[in-house]
């Protein structure tokens, strides 16, 4: 498919003095801010020997040049790390990469960190919507159930009640083929 337009100018009008109809120039980027706010987990399972988990979580952008990371909750035993934690991006829009990846690690000492699940969200439709109206907006349920829900029908999140803002994001891996729910951040 090719998307175009038809100009019809008559002959006797020189090219350079032809009427410009159409500005084709690339907008210039819209400078924003995402802020995530890492609340809390529940429900994350406990891999090391001792019965406890070290959770942290790290987040970016899909092509992980900006990955930032929470702070570590070592030896958490009820599957329940608190953060209230910002992590706190500074992008260009219009950009190739709009997913945003939240992965949910176990920090080990003496071997490499275990990666125990992760979510992809797709926020282009919220970037999109920041750089025209240059308005502040919010992923909250609304945005979920209008856009999210429908193009991405796999990624379900659970609403706070008294704050339709707040979510928990369902941590996923995949074990032996299938895709196992490991926590929700």
């Amino acid at each position: 498919m090719v998307k175009c337009w038809l100009e019809i100018v008559p002959c006797d009008i020189l090219p350079e003095e032809a009427p410009k109809e159409w500005d084709i120039t690339p907008k210039p980027p819209a400078h924003l801010e995402v802020r995530v706010v890492i609340g809390s987990c529940k429900e994350v399972p406990m891999v090391d020997a001792e019965g406890c988990t070290d959770a942290y979580l790290r987040g970016y952008f899909d092509t992980k040049e900006d990955v930032q990371t929470t702070d570590t909750h070592f030896r958490n035993s009820d599957g329940k790390p608190d953060f209230q934690y910002r992590l706190v991006y500074r992008i260009a829009y219009p950009r190739k990469v709009t997913k945003f990846t939240i992965q949910l690690y176990d920090a080990d000492f003496f071997s490499a960190n275990d990666m125990i699940g992760e979510n992809t969200v797709d926020i282009s439709h919220l970037l999109e919507d920041v750089a025209l109206t240059k308005t502040a907006l919010c992923f909250n349920k609304k945005y979920y159930e209008d856009v999210v829900k429908k193009e991405q029908p796999d990624n379900k999140m659970e609403f706070d009640s008294k704050d339709v803002s707040r979510f928990w994001l369902q941590m996923l891996t995949k074990k032996d083929g299938k895709i196992e729910k490991v926590g929700k951040a």
